[in-house]
């Protein structure tokens, strides 16, 4: 079983994400904050260089969202990610899957083209951004420098929705119903469900071939590009097209269909990394369905 060590574990992601690895892999918590199987530094290369001493791979979570602090996030989402690669290098590891952010390329104000995908140029908007770029570029140098396999999850987010289980079911009768449908209708919102953080981290570490690319990872959407204008101006009517009836549901519901501005192609996620969110809007449309049925 391959040894696994998972960066920022006490926040609502990577703790998440580490019980999820754990039925898969020897996974291995490691953060600043008391109660991770490993507490430490990341800023302080021997802290996490110990921590990678006889890791297969190294997933890199660890991270400071938006804060008005430049050096800080300056400190912790580039000099540490460089403390990993470079222990990585040093220890031996095989590979490291760096976990970045749809706010590397812009989050929707910059790019020049829908849906965006991997290859969109970047121009962050926020520190949070500029700095996960900076991260990538970082990742891209030391696998051409030091033959490092790494690959990138340029992150849609992940928020837990209540309802959903640990096992990626849904228990509909502790559900918050609403909340789940509104974050299904957006076109690039965060995974909700924590079987997929297992999924498509588990396809990051495991996957042979992809080693040098990124991949967006949220939740799946059929949108395309010709789709863009009317997402922003008659959402139901689109929305209605890919997924009948849905629109009909949401106002029994007296959930508001609000405009998509900007959307992500998860294509390359799909087709390379083998990973589709194991729900869409019109899944849960059905599930609900059937669960109302059964009443």
């Amino acid at each position: 079983m391959k040894k696994i060590l998972v960066t920022g574990t006490e926040g609502e992601v990577g703790s998440a994400l580490l019980a999820q690895l754990a039925g898969r892999f020897d996974a291995t918590g490691f953060d600043i904050k008391p109660g991770s199987t490993i507490q430490g530094d990341l800023t302080n290369y021997a802290d996490i260089a110990a921590a990678a001493e006889g890791m297969d791979a190294i997933v890199h979570m660890a991270a400071l969202l938006c804060s008005p602090e430049q050096d800080r996030s300056l400190d912790l989402n580039v000099k540490a990610t460089a403390n990993v690669l470079q222990a990585a290098v040093d220890k031996g590891v095989k590979r490291v899957v760096y976990c970045s952010t749809v706010w590397a390329s812009g989050q929707g104000y910059t790019e020049p083209y829908l849906p965006i995908d991997e290859d969109v140029p970047c121009e962050p908007v926020c520190m949070y951004g500029q700095t996960k770029w900076l991260g990538e570029l970082m990742a891209g140098w030391y696998a051409r420098m030091h033959g490092l396999e790494t690959v990138i999850i340029r992150f849609c987010g992940y928020h837990h929705v209540k309802g959903y289980t640990a096992h990626g079911t849904i228990d509909w009768e502790q559900a918050d119903v609403p909340g789940l449908f509104k974050r299904y209708l957006g076109g690039g919102h965060k995974l909700m469900n924590p079987a997929d953080l297992g999924l498509a981290f588990g396809q990051a570490i495991e996957k042979p071939g992809i080693a040098g690319h990124r991949f967006i990872v949220g939740v799946s959407t059929p949108y395309v590009a010709s789709d863009a204008a009317g997402l922003k101006s008659i959402p139901a009517v689109l929305i209605n097209r890919y997924y009948p009836g849905i629109p009909a549901l949401l106002e029994e519901l007296g959930i508001e269909i609000p405009p998509i501005p900007f959307f992500f192609s998860h294509e390359k996620a799909r087709t390379q990394l083998g990973f589709r969110s194991r729900h869409d809007l019109g899944d849960i449309a059905r599930l609900y369905r059937q669960w109302q049925d059964t009443r």
